[in-house]
């Protein structure tokens, strides 16, 4: 792995051992605005963790990231579709073998924003890649192919009939040989002003990702709970 930024700072880490570095919002750039990052699939020793990948540096700029965003619109010929975020890295330094394949897998059923958080609803979005696609009807899975550099982009697509609004979908990401991702979430802005729907985005980063000593604690008492169950056994 090349370095990776933890609260504006650079830290060294080595490929297949970033579990250390605990970043996990957008960082904000030389002029003060949010960097947006693609999604970054890394081998944290045999699990498979998300983080922020810069495909212009070519480096995993945030570990441990979980909340990705994306806005339709930003081409005017395509209102209701993007290619944005990407999935990008580089083999050698995010611990996957060439020619290895990587699933990014939907879960199944949408949110739209009401207000004070997300809610269940019927608009459908989905997400193409070659002959591959997945819908939030039904969940699903696409697959890309891991070249020695490789900076993919497949398609999202919400239905132009849809409301104007925040809208969120979960997902895995997996690979043979390795442990599946926790979730993480696509924000995607249907025309809500900026500041509005980067509100919803923090609601997602604070209500959504486990905060890492939150998880930690988790560890613990699951732990205490099976050493209680084996003496109750």
């Amino acid at each position: 792995m090349k370095s990776l930024t933890k609260n504006g700072r650079i830290v060294s880490v080595l490929a297949c051992s970033v579990a250390a570095c605990l970043a996990s919002t957008a960082v904000a750039d030389g002029e003060g605005e949010e960097e947006h990052y693609d999604i970054g699939a890394y081998n944290d020793n045999g699990v498979i963790r998300t983080g922020g990948w810069d495909h212009d540096t070519e480096s995993m700029e945030v570990a441990n990231l979980r909340v990705f965003e994306a806005h339709f619109g930003e081409d005017p010929s395509f209102p209701f579709a993007i290619d944005e975020p990407g999935i990008g890295g580089v083999a050698a330094d995010v611990g996957f073998d060439i020619g290895s394949i990587l699933s990014m897998n939907m879960l199944a059923g949408a949110r739209v924003w009401n207000g004070s958080g997300f809610g269940s609803t019927s608009t459908e979005l989905s997400v193409d890649y070659g002959p591959s696609s997945m819908s939030s009807a039904s969940g699903g899975s696409v697959d890309f192919l891991v070249t020695e550099d490789y900076d993919l982009h497949p398609i999202f697509s919400i239905d132009p009939a849809a409301a104007s609004g925040s809208y969120l979908l979960e997902f895995t990401m997996s690979m043979d040989g390795l442990a599946t991702s926790d979730s993480f979430w696509l924000v995607l802005n249907l025309g809500m002003d900026d500041e509005e729907f980067e509100g919803t985005v923090e609601w997602v980063e604070n209500n959504l990702v486990p905060a890492p000593g939150v998880l930690a604690m988790l560890g613990i008492a699951g732990a205490s709970f099976a050493g209680r169950r084996r003496r109750n056994g």
